[in-house]
């Protein structure tokens, strides 16, 4: 594993495509915890719509929302520099697997591929940093 690690890392279009997916997942993440700073809603559907009324919903907890929001911010800033590079992915894992189970929950006409590969690129993101989590996973014994 750790020779396969080693060749992906060295392999130049993967190289790129790690700080393209860096950049692309921290900016989304700031624009979307941008739509969650008190006084902004997410959309203008209307309640009636399954989702407009779940974002309603969320909207209408204040501070949840709201943390939420200064969350992805937060992450999303952090993913694109080198500060905690191989915590990052780590700490957005599980808003990633939110988004998308919400999205597909929801029926959401084409953002489940979008959140899809956006799950995609977190988990391309953990196996990047493999080694960084090996002493962790580590059995003793």
């Amino acid at each position: 594993m750790e020779q396969l690690l080693q060749k992906i890392h060295q392999y130049t279009p993967l190289r790129y495509l790690y700080w393209i997916t860096k950049i692309m997942l921290g900016l989304g993440f700031v624009l979307s915890g941008l739509r969650k700073l008190p006084g902004v809603k997410f959309t203008q559907l209307p309640t009636s719509n399954p989702v407009g009324l779940f974002f309603e919903g969320m909207y209408v907890t204040g501070f949840y929302w709201n943390f939420i929001g200064y969350y992805q911010i937060l992450v999303g800033l952090l993913l694109m520099t080198r500060w905690w590079r191989a915590l990052t992915p780590l700490l957005i894992l599980p808003v990633s697997v939110n988004i998308f189970l919400v999205s597909v929950s929801l029926h959401m006409r084409g953002t489940p591929v979008i959140t899809g590969l956006m799950l995609m690129g977190n988990l391309f993101l953990i196996f990047w940093h493999w080694e960084s989590y090996r002493s962790i996973l580590r059995r003793n014994g």
